[in-house]
């Protein structure tokens, strides 16, 4: 039990599988929950968790409310209303002869040798996409006044098909979004009760299909997660709460509800972006500023890189197969999680997912009523994890299911014994990490060898080693706070704002005077959307960031402004070389976007000061027989509860750490040791090194 002092915070990450609850008091002493989300009703789930959080505090739910100075959620709600074609009916304005936008999207396949593989329906069908006259131009003039009675008469047509939101989305609004006003003006005097989004506001950039997306996608998740919140924040209220109702947004940063009403669609990242905050939290505390996260829930698994101490952004993300434009923590996302159900093919190969058996039913071993073989299954039934209660007791894993789950897809398919299937299963897994890890490093120009790995997530820490030492990592951390790592970010994350303005000009000295008049003109945009969330302009960090290409380039390369051309380009060769391996001498880059981001630090969660080293040897708790890829099937394995290990501790492999959110394998070859910061570090080959450091060195005659 912990004893909190007022005011304290509270972070809600609501995940596929879980629900995870942070409270953080004033004093810096936490309140770490986890509960199984409730997909049905997620409110009620989010009210059980907090409960539950609440009766750990030795609090009432409406006290741990009304003492909470903030509140900050993060969910999947807008995600899972795209991925599961959900979304509401929605009607578009478009600019007459363009139509057709959304079906011939932008001509790219990502996997070229899939050709025959059919596009995801446009959200908007063909017969609720209404042209409307008029056109603005490229620089922003206008060459055909806007035909305010083709609006009026879409309004009309559309009402007809029973639409909950409409989309405007003209030929060049980002240069001039004067038409795309006007057109929200005569729909609200027609029917003033029909929200409407604007591409201009959305995603002010250039790219018509991608523009046109993010704004039909604003409307399609807005009639579904705008009410869900607006009915939280009221049943939050009733309960005692009366402090901010903050939410989590793609690009990192916290929002109010009112403000994310202009833009649901910055919420489809909503809750994996929180990690952002809490890798901050842990370089500053591990004093390491090369990390790559592999956050692995029962789900999938989301990976995220920090290079020097930046964590890459990106504002072009594919949601669902659609295609959008919106300020966003640089996140791969793959359907690896502890849920993903392995299976059988008809040609008798092996697969996992992409598909998961989330938290109902749920893997087998949770006797939920799931019967799909899963990674959790596995794990189990190779003695990798406990039976019994499992995270704080929300579920309990039984053996005895797993294994016949694996009998049943697996071994008996494929004519082989139970751990030799749970092994395939295990290995595919770790394989498909170590690809995705791959993708955000390798492929993007980072040896990995140069970083460390985070293992955070319940499920990542029984294959992080494994995945490390395929990829050369000296290193896996594991924070205390692994299970909730997103939900703890979410208390670590800035209140932040993003603006941005498309331009196509030459790096030249003439442009850095009109792009310093951009910038200035972006920063009043951003402090006014923070000042309308009652904050203060004056607490306001701006930074300023120019999007570049080569002349005929498509893709562009972020890099921090500077008002040096010299400087600016130097950046620019860097990140290009560093990416596509050449450079084109003697062409000037060309700048696409201007990019204002603005934010205000939260209260400080500081860093664990530096422990005392413990003197005391830890003793395991129990012995087990552990499956360990390294040497096969071990016997009486060590396991140790995780809080028994305090700094300074150094435990040689093989062993087992069972913590309250994650469980840690450490392999015969690797070495576990507590740092200062609290914080758990797997040494790769340790022992290996150790054995050869030891040996007598050959000295050539």
């Amino acid at each position: 039990m912990v004893s909190l002092s007022p005011p304290w915070r509270i972070g809600v990450d609501v995940g596929g599988t879980f629900t995870d609850v942070v409270v953080a008091d004033c004093n810096g002493r936490l309140v770490v929950k986890k509960s199984t989300s409730l997909p049905s009703d997620p409110t009620e789930g989010i009210l059980r968790a907090l409960a539950t959080a609440a009766a750990e505090a030795h609090l009432t739910l409406r006290r741990l409310l009304s003492g909470c100075a903030a509140l900050v959620h993060g969910s999947t709600v807008a995600t899972n209303t795209l991925l599961e074609g959900k979304g509401a009916h929605v009607g578009l304005l478009c600019t007459a002869g363009f139509r057709d936008a959304l079906t011939i999207r932008r001509g790219i396949r990502s996997d070229p040798w899939r050709h025959r593989d059919p596009y995801p329906r446009p959200l908007v069908p063909r017969y609720l996409r209404t042209p409307v006259r008029g056109r603005i131009d490229r620089d922003g003039q206008e060459r055909e006044p806007l035909c305010l009675e083709d609006v009026a008469r879409a309004v009309i047509q559309l009402r007809r098909g029973d639409i909950e939101a409409i989309a405007v989305a003209f030929l060049h609004s980002y240069a001039n979004p004067m038409h795309e006003r006007a057109a929200r003006e005569e729909v609200q005097r027609i029917e003033p009760s029909l929200p409407v989004f604007l591409s201009s506001e959305v995603a002010p950039v250039l790219g018509e299909y991608a523009r046109t997306s993010t704004a039909v996608a604003a409307a399609a998740v807005a009639p579904r997660v705008l009410p869900y919140l607006a009915g939280l924040e009221r049943h939050l209220a009733d309960e005692g709460h009366q402090g901010p109702f903050l939410l989590m947004q793609s690009n990192g940063g916290l929002v109010t509800l009112e403000e994310v009403a202009r833009n649901p669609a910055s919420l489809l990242l909503s809750g994996p972006s929180g990690g952002a905050g809490a890798l901050r939290w842990l370089a500053a505390a591990v004093g390491r500023n090369n990390l790559i996260t592999m956050e692995m829930g029962g789900t999938s698994c989301d990976l995220m890189l920090m290079h020097e101490g930046r964590i890459e952004m990106t504002d072009e993300l594919e949601v669902a197969g659609y295609h959008l434009r919106i300020p966003a923590v640089d996140i791969h996302t793959v359907s690896a999680g502890g849920g993903s159900i392995a299976r059988v093919d008809a040609g008798g190969i092996m697969t996992m997912g992409p598909d998961g058996a989330g938290s109902d039913p749920g893997p087998a071993a949770y006797d939920c009523g799931g019967t799909n073989a899963t990674d959790t299954d596995a794990q189990l039934a190779l003695g990798r994890l406990r039976r019994g209660p499992f995270a704080d007791g929300a579920i309990t894993l039984d053996e005895q299911r797993a294994r016949h789950a694996i009998d049943t897809d697996i071994a008996g398919r494929l004519g082989i014994d139970t751990v030799t299937a749970a092994t395939g299963i295990v290995k595919l897994q770790g394989q498909a990490l170590v690809h995705a890890v791959e993708h955000v490093s390798v492929e993007r120009g980072f040896d990995p060898r140069a970083f460390s790995l985070v293992a955070v997530g319940g499920a990542a820490a029984v294959h992080a080693a494994a995945v490390a030492r395929r990829l050369g990592c000296r290193q896996v951390l594991v924070p205390r706070l692994a299970g909730v790592f997103c939900a703890f970010g979410m208390l670590n994350a800035d209140i932040r704002r993003d603006a941005v303005r498309s331009c196509i000009e030459l790096l030249t000295d003439e442009f850095l005077d009109k792009a310093e008049q951009a910038f200035v003109s972006l920063e009043s945009e951003v402090a006014n959307a923070l000042a309308r969330q009652q904050l203060r302009p004056e607490e306001v960090l701006f930074q300023r960031t120019i999007d570049l290409r080569y002349p005929g380039q498509q893709a562009t390369l972020r890099v921090p402004y500077l008002r040096d051309i010299a400087g600016i380009e130097s950046a620019f060769e860097s990140s290009h070389r560093a990416l596509y391996g050449h450079l084109q001498p003697g062409s000037r880059p060309v700048a696409a976007a201007l990019r204002v981001s603005g934010s205000i630090a939260p209260p400080a969660i500081p860093p664990p000061p530096p422990a005392i080293a413990s003197s005391r040897s830890p003793r395991p708790k129990e012995h087990r027989d552990v499956w360990m890829e390294d040497a096969g099937s071990a016997t009486g394995v060590p396991i140790y509860y995780g809080p028994d290990l305090q700094p300074g501790c150094l435990i040689e492999g093989p062993c087992i750490v069972e913590e309250r959110t994650t469980t840690i394998l450490v392999s015969p070859r690797d070495a576990l040791r507590i740092d200062g910061s609290d914080t758990l570090i797997i040494e790769i080959d340790a022992m290996e090194r150790r054995s050869a450091d030891a040996r007598p060195h050959e000295v050539a005659l």
